[in-house]
């Protein structure tokens, strides 16, 4: 396949093109998304009555399908359109989409482009999935609710999440990327503070075993992180030399770069017992960013709640009422700066908020049961000297 590096204005392939005319000839599947049954059936209809008007030939099939295996089957249904063994197995990797089927071996991660005007299916990975909107707009479908996303859209779905992705319009340029789930510990959730407030929600909005979990970005025309998608794409495609060390530098430098500039607008399901808003990413980031010195009446002013609203987002989404998270956030903070052995506690006392450096004492004993120093030596990590 040819890398066409303009995604955010592709024009359609050869095929596309065929496959929008094929599909308009079905307005019974065309308002809605399929089962993988259905899709199939599709699949074999479009083949048999078809084929032969679209020529389609080896060198033609898109590579939305990294493994050999895949393409083996593809090239078994161009020869014998009802090939049974062919439909068969192409049936068993659209009901539980896999990472040894679908993400080449060598690699932790696969990246693609959405294939235009093909019928969209209901299916789960075992994988993580990373969705990037080039161009258009992209619906994504969960179980319960819907995404729009539009150009500069990032969504992460975890494994086993029911989900569809349609793409019916000439203009919708939708790369995904297939990350292992051992991959993803690595380039994400090991790159992320333990202490972070919006790192736990991450954690609790992928790994919940919700029916829908996702992450989503909205990073609009950010050049930085359109270029990094492109170059994990274009090397996905192009496959040279260390191609998926440089992958995996390069989802890692998207991911921390996503997190970096967008990690106050975060969008997370809200489930039945996980209450959230869009906007609740602002006012835990700022939480995070400022625990030291802000104030409930400061935030209350901040985001336009009463201090009765910012009190129950806080405990509905933490557990903790609010005075309890800003101990707990200074003091995570107090137990790293006294490891790393730079600070003087009363240095760590004032930027901390304090007003004296009892007051701070008093505070860490209760917390931990130990006074700083001698919770230090405890621990086994007090610095020698």
């Amino acid at each position: 396949m040819a890398v066409i590096e303009d995604l955010e204005h592709l024009p359609m392939t050869e095929l596309e093109t065929a496959l929008k005319k094929i599909l308009s000839q079905r307005p019974d599947i065309q308002s809605r998304i399929l089962s993988s049954q259905e899709l199939l059936d599709y699949i074999s209809w479009m083949a048999i009555n078809f084929g032969h008007q679209i020529r389609l030939t080896p060198e033609k099939i898109p590579s939305f399908a990294a493994t050999s295996d895949i393409n083996a089957i593809g090239r078994k249904l161009i020869d014998d359109p009802g090939n049974p063994l062919a439909l068969q197995r192409l049936a068993a990797g659209y009901t539980e989409q896999s990472e040894e089927r679908y993400i080449s071996g060598g690699h932790d991660i696969s990246a693609f482009r959405m294939f235009r005007y093909m019928p969209s299916h209901w299916h789960t990975n075992d994988y993580f999935e990373i969705y990037y909107v080039f161009s258009g707009n992209c619906p994504l479908y969960f179980r319960d609710e819907t995404i729009n996303a539009k150009p500069g859209t990032i969504l992460v779905v975890a494994p086993g999440v029911l989900h569809a992705t349609p793409c019916y319009s000439d203009d919708c340029c939708l790369v995904y990327c297939m990350v292992r789930a051992s991959t993803f510990e690595r380039v994400f959730w090991n790159q992320l503070p333990k202490e972070s407030l919006m790192s736990s929600f991450f954690h609790r909005a992928l790994e919940g075993g919700q029916a829908t979990a996702y992450l989503q970005f909205d990073s609009g025309d950010d050049p930085g992180i359109r270029r990094l998608m492109k170059q994990i794409y274009v090397e996905y495609q192009q496959g040279e030399a260390y191609s998926a060390q440089m992958i995996n530098a390069l989802m890692t430098a998207f991911l921390l770069l996503t997190l970096r500039r967008y990690e106050g607008t975060a969008r997370l399901p809200r489930t039945d017992d996980f209450f959230w808003k869009h906007e609740f990413s602002a006012i835990f980031t700022y939480i995070q960013t400022n625990y030291a010195h802000t104030s409930l009446a400061e935030i209350s002013a901040r985001f336009h709640y009463s201090e009765r609203q910012i009190t129950r987002i806080v405990g509905q989404n933490t557990g903790l009422n609010f005075a309890q998270l800003i101990v707990k956030l200074r003091m995570e903070k107090a137990a790293a700066l006294l490891r790393q052995g730079e600070m003087s506690a009363e240095n760590i006392s004032e930027a901390l908020g304090y007003a004296n450096l009892s007051s701070f004492y008093r505070t860490f004993q209760k917390y931990y049961g130990l006074p700083p120093t001698a919770w230090l030596r405890a621990s086994g990590e007090e610095k020698n000297k």
